[in-house]
């Protein structure tokens, strides 16, 4: 769990976006996340605080990551999960279970490990890293025995 957390209404105040409550519920609950979270898990967790819908959730994290405030971590197959993209949370490899679809976060590179990678000549520009391992989780070896077929739900 992380030790430190951003501050929500700053947060959205240096990005130049209103202050509404549904802003701020969403981002909170990015803020509090132990884990990535996809746009239903938001939905669930900020419908009690403030009347919002799908919709308005989709918009207010493509604006969030438009302006830097969170990542968002693509699986591929039209689903992702959304977390803070901030000093507590510093960019990190994650590992995606190929059954479930759990998203684990795994210890962040360190700068020179980046930095080494990087100042490697190259013929492109990096935009952005993201780091996924495939695989099974505990939980899914447990449940298969250990049968590591391919599934059908990734």
């Amino acid at each position: 769990m992380k030790e430190e957390y951003c501050d929500a209404s700053e947060t959205i105040k240096q990005s130049g976006l209103a202050r509404t409550p549904q802003r701020m519920a969403v981002l909170e609950a990015l803020i509090l996340a132990i884990h990535p979270l996809s746009a239903a898990d938001i939905l669930a967790l900020t419908a009690e605080k403030t009347k919002i819908n799908r919709v308005t959730v989709y918009r207010i994290l493509a604006s969030f990551r438009d302006r830097g405030i969170i990542r968002e971590i693509e699986t591929g197959h039209a689903n992702s999960s959304y977390e803070m993209a901030c000093a507590h949370n510093p960019v990190h490899p994650h590992f995606r279970c190929r059954d479930c679809g759990r998203i684990i976060c795994l210890p962040p590179l360190t700068l020179s490990q980046a930095w080494d990678w990087l100042a490697q000549p190259a013929d492109f520009t990096v935009e952005r890293i993201d780091v996924q391992l495939i695989g099974l989780c505990a939980e899914c070896i447990k449940k298969d025995n250990g049968n590591t077929v391919a599934s059908d739900n990734f």
